[in-house]
């Protein structure tokens, strides 16, 4: 009896394994695909680890998972929409950080308005307990997050 609760224990975790990262990625690609601020995934998870704080390209690179040209690339884009800028690390002069700007962050918040409005109309037509089964869900995936990754941030 244990063995097969293990077994089916060991399956349910393999598929979420595989939905969770799939669901989350239709989520994303679904709000891109309607959203009128024009930026991609990429530029806001940029934009996303800026607002947290100032950050080297090498730092964006290894934290967004791209390549430090591809980063530069992307710095260079958004800083000529006045969404980043460089600037120099008050501790080490040597040191040039990409920052984000009022405009950057107005542009943030644009995304995240459209994405929480889109999101809340859809939701709004869940049950009760489907709303609090979705809130519960979400502390448990910052707790993974958390433990996964949170130690490279």
């Amino acid at each position: 009896m244990k063995d097969q609760i293990s077994r089916r224990r060991t399956r349910h975790l393999d598929e979420l394994a595989v939905a969770l990262p799939q669901r989350a990625s239709a989520l994303t690609r679904i709000f891109f695909a309607r959203t009128t601020t024009g930026l991609s995934r990429t530029e806001v998870g940029l934009l996303a680890a800026l607002a947290r704080r100032s950050h080297r390209i090498t730092e964006l690179a290894a934290t967004e998972g791209i390549t430090q040209p591809a980063v530069t690339q992307l710095a260079n884009r958004l800083e000529r929409r006045g969404y980043v800028e460089r600037r120099t690390d008050e501790r080490d002069g040597r040191v040039v950080l990409v920052a984000l700007t009022d405009a950057g962050e107005t542009a943030l918040e644009r995304v995240r308005a459209e994405y929480r409005a889109l999101l809340h109309e859809e939701m709004a037509t869940l049950d009760d307990r489907e709303i609090e089964t979705l809130a519960a869900a979400v502390d448990i995936l910052d707790r993974l997050i958390e433990r996964i990754g949170g130690a490279r941030e």
